[in-house]
């Protein structure tokens, strides 16, 4: 499918956490809306280092970028630098769940990582005119009724890492947690450097006044 934007230039920021993703994306972009500046990144900092240095008009956003922060958060800080630029959300999460979300929250659009090419190049013509992308699903009015999403940075933590992070705010030794996950000591400790990594605290007493703040 031709855009109807080819001979139009944009700038256009990709964020990925596969580099084959990465890849495949700039080759379409590039394909499709051959006149656009494309920037890049791998990881939370560095889209949050590069965004300001350019005015973007769309961001395509991979919701699992990781680097400590939730993509909502993501969001958030691109709406307060640049309220302009446009953001669609590449996800592997189910649309029919997290689409009438994620667009209840503001964003352009919300792509799963199955959509062909078609609808990628449509959902990105769609944001660049400021229009909003429902692909198949016609997700507005689920939309208009869902209550926007709400960023905590305990969001990003897996099953098992939010497990262990309600054990340790309650105030659970790592020896009794190992003992009732059925796990090593030393995997709890594990786990637990990644909550804190993922939270962006040094101690316990640091992640109980980050629960209170965002329960």
């Amino acid at each position: 499918m031709a855009s109807s934007l080819t001979n139009v230039g944009r700038n256009i920021f990709l964020t990925y956490c596969h580099e084959i993703v990465g890849i495949a994306m700039k080759w379409l972009v590039q394909q499709h809306f051959p006149f656009s500046a494309i920037g890049e990144a791998q990881n939370f900092q560095e889209t949050l280092s590069d965004l300001p240095k350019k005015q973007y008009d769309l961001v395509v956003l991979d919701a699992e970028i990781g680097g400590g922060a939730h993509v909502l958060g993501t969001v958030e800080h691109i709406k307060s630098i640049s309220p302009k630029t446009r953001i669609l959300i590449f996800s592997e999460l189910d649309e029919t769940i997290y689409g009438p979300k994620y667009l209840a929250f503001g964003i352009n659009g919300y792509l799963t990582k199955n959509a062909d090419v078609d609808s990628i190049v449509q959902a990105i013509e769609a944001a660049l005119n400021g229009e909003i992308f429902q692909g198949e699903n016609d997700f507005s009015a689920a939309a208009q009724q869902q209550e926007p999403l709400k960023w905590s940075p305990f969001g990003l933590l897996s099953n098992r890492e939010a497990q262990i992070a309600d054990l340790l705010i309650k105030g659970v030794p790592l020896i009794e947690i190992s003992k009732r996950m059925n796990l090593k000591e030393t995997t709890i400790s594990t786990y637990k450097k990644r909550v804190f990594k993922k939270t962006n605290v040094k101690a316990i007493a640091d992640l109980i006044s980050l629960w209170q703040r965002y329960k």
